[in-house]
């Protein structure tokens, strides 16, 4: 498994430095860089073979500097080399464009002063599958040599070999003599009057024949009704539902239901080649319905024992907040490029997670999860505060706030405010600002008070109903049984732009900053 990424000028990022838990869940804005994270763990450890072939201006975010990135194990990685065993304990990249095109993998032991090269014995004990969230679902369902379909099914064939000692020459020949019923029925010439098999193989022969005339070897094309140099190529997914017997090919069949089938052939080479493999996924949330989508962060959080599993998305669904330890936050600044927020590790880990499970599932859900993925958070105490200032700052300001990324959360009182305050700060999460009533005491308001100090939050006095009695000279109840409707009609009604203005203007240069 890895232990650390650093990427330093690969695409958006300039420098970033990642210290993944076995599940990683890689969240922020729109465009923000987190495919990029994934994209050069595959450049380093992918299939594929990083050369200077692979050299693009695009890959750099200065063409003028290398690329570096380097990822370090948590355990080393026995390798043999040319008959020598070495731990491998990191890998690197180093890429260039200038004086020359130049690219350089190497593997490197704390044991020893020199470089290895990577080789196919080391990308089978250790490499990264990624899956893009542009994925053809269709092709994934076929068996090719870059599927995981494909994989799995070229696995089972080396089996297969193995078990006949390696001798692949006579596994062939038992497999044709068995097929031998099988061909005379697909094969036969069922029908003299219409197309058969055999009428289309003996014209199709007849004309390679023809056409090979004056080669310096004649072309001879033998049909096969299978793979004879890979048995299970020829496999093909079929589902069949409850309400009808139609057998339907799993290229036929919607979307949804091809990216289920897909993410199940996930599970099982997880399941059964996991290990040293390392995934990576891009929006495991595309065309899965929200029970779907829970049961497959469930399935993560089960994978993620034995391998390990980097994972991008938008959906609150695959973010569990007594798990925030897995979470890395993206943003992206112009000076800064692409960088992750910086965790406070005393208190956001799975240690602390554990000891206060209790308290985290009373104060989350789903609709709170959007903390970690909104570009601006407003913690407000409740659901009127939040009709409130959501009414006020759409209607008064001229501000979009699903456009601009901003979450007004309603955290469940006071208390709630202070702990997602400290959750902001723990996570290195900048952009929030607080609103809290005076009236509630708390144990420890100190985290508060300092936020206000700050210039991140504010205080009402003595809560939202009366700071509104006072400065508007209304007559609220803020003990009404109809507080939310209260709230919505007093922010649609009883109040002017340039007194929300001024009574709020903390709040409004936060969303304009």
């Amino acid at each position: 498994m890895i232990k650390s990424i650093s990427i330093i000028n690969y695409r958006s990022i300039k420098e970033i430095y990642i210290e993944p838990n076995p599940l990683c869940a890689i969240i922020g804005a729109n465009s923000v860089g987190k495919t990029n994270v994934l994209k050069a763990v595959d450049l380093i450890l992918g299939e594929g073979w990083a050369t200077k072939a692979k050299v693009a201006k695009e890959l750099f975010n200065d063409t003028s500097k290398p690329i570096e990135i380097r990822i370090d194990f948590k355990s080393s990685i026995p390798h043999n080399y040319y008959g020598t065993e070495v731990n491998i304990h990191y890998i690197t990249l180093r890429m260039e464009m200038y004086p020359e095109f130049k690219c350089e993998v190497r593997l490197k032991s704390n044991d020893a002063e020199r470089d290895y090269y990577v080789n196919d014995e080391f990308k089978r004990k250790c490499h990264f599958i990624y899956i893009s969230s542009n994925r053809d679902l269709g092709g994934q369902l076929r068996v090719t040599n870059w599927t995981l379909l494909g994989k799995i099914m070229k696995e089972v064939y080396q089996n297969y070999i193995n078990f006949y000692k390696g001798d692949e020459d006579k596994l062939r020949d038992t497999f044709k003599e068995i097929m031998i019923p099988s061909r005379k029925f697909l094969e036969d010439d069922f029908d003299e009057n219409n197309l058969t098999f055999k009428k289309f193989s003996e014209s199709f022969i007849k004309h390679c024949s023809i056409n090979s005339l004056g080669l310096s070897s004649n072309m001879k094309p033998e049909l096969n009704i299978y793979n004879l140099n890979w048995f299970y190529k020829t496999l093909q997914i079929t589902l069949t539902e409850d309400h009808t017997d139609k057998v339907f090919d799993s290229e036929e069949v919607g979307s949804g239901m091809q990216n289920l089938i897909l993410i199940s052939i996930f599970q099982t080479y997880a399941e059964l080649m996991g290990g040293s493999v390392i995934f990576g996924i891009e929006e495991p949330e595309i065309y899965l319905y929200p029970q779907a989508q829970r049961a497959l962060y469930k399935s993560f959080q089960e994978i993620s024992k034995n391998s390990q599993i980097f994972y991008t998305s938008h959906n609150p669904n695959f973010i569990d907040a007594s798990r925030a330890y897995e979470i890395e936050i993206l943003k992206k600044t112009l000076q800064e490029g692409t960088i992750n927020t910086k965790k406070n590790t005393q208190y956001i880990n799975a240690i602390q997670a554990k000891k206060e499970r209790f308290r985290i599932f009373t104060h989350f859900n789903t609709e709170r999860n959007e903390v970690f993925f909104a570009k601006k958070v407003v913690l407000v105490e409740g659901d009127s505060d939040k009709i409130f200032y959501q009414t006020l700052i759409e209607l008064y300001w001229d501000y979009d706030l699903d456009k601009k990324g901003v979450s007004i959360l309603s955290c469940g009182g006071k208390g709630g405010v202070s702990y997602f305050t400290g959750l902001c700060i723990a996570m290195g999460i900048e952009t929030y600002f607080s609103i809290w009533d005076e009236d509630e005491e708390l144990d420890s308001p100190k985290l508060l008070n300092q936020t206000k100090s700050d210039g991140k939050g504010m205080e009402l006095s003595p809560n939202l109903e009366e700071f509104l009695n006072k400065k508007l000279g209304l007559e609220l109840n803020s003990k009404s049984s109809m507080k939310v409707k209260q709230a919505y009609n007093v922010a649609k009604e009883k109040i002017t732009s340039k007194q929300s203005i001024l009574l709020f203007e903390e709040l409004k240069s936060f969303l304009e900053e």
